[in-house]
């Protein structure tokens, strides 16, 4: 049964690689937002969203071993005290590092989100000062209930 333990730590260190890889992306996103470099942006959201579905992964496998061990709604905190006395070390000490990284990874997630809130508002402003409301559409956006030229329009019949 300690290898399902030991596999269940492993797979939380696993986690913690992925936000750290994350929070990397975050602050890679922010620093390109302020170089206004789109395609770097389109490339670190690509990069993202890999790390993202690899979470989800994760997050199917953590519950397959959750289930045996019997730590289903087991909180972080409440982890270690579920672990045999001979791993409580080793739980402590990567749930703390899963912690650490998530606190990072919040850090620069939040600093990207601002930075890009940031750089939305400077549109805006430029929009708006061009005389055109950015709340009713503008350049390159048809009005609602606009009609498709013939050519594009489909007769669907069953």
């Amino acid at each position: 049964m300690d290898g399902a333990y030991q596999t269940y730590l492993n797979l939380l260190q696993e986690l913690g690689g992925c936000l750290e890889q994350l929070a990397g992306l975050a602050e890679q996103k922010a620093t390109v937002v302020r170089q206004d470099d789109l395609m770097a942006l389109d490339a670190v959201l690509k990069q993202e969203q890999v790390i993202t579905l690899s979470l989800r992964g994760l997050e199917q496998r953590r519950l397959k071993l959750a289930a045996p061990l019997g730590l289903e709604g087991t909180t972080l905190s409440g982890l270690v005290d579920k672990f045999p006395p001979e791993l409580e070390d080793d739980a402590h000490r990567i749930v703390e590092a899963l912690r650490q990284s998530y606190k990072i990874y919040r850090s620069c997630a939040d600093m990207a989100r601002t930075t890009l809130e940031l750089n939305l508002h400077q549109i805006e402003k430029t929009i708006t000062a061009s005389g055109i409301d950015p709340v009713l559409g503008g350049a390159g956006y048809a009005a609602p209930g606009a009609e498709p030229p013939k050519n594009m329009k489909t007769d669907f019949r069953a």
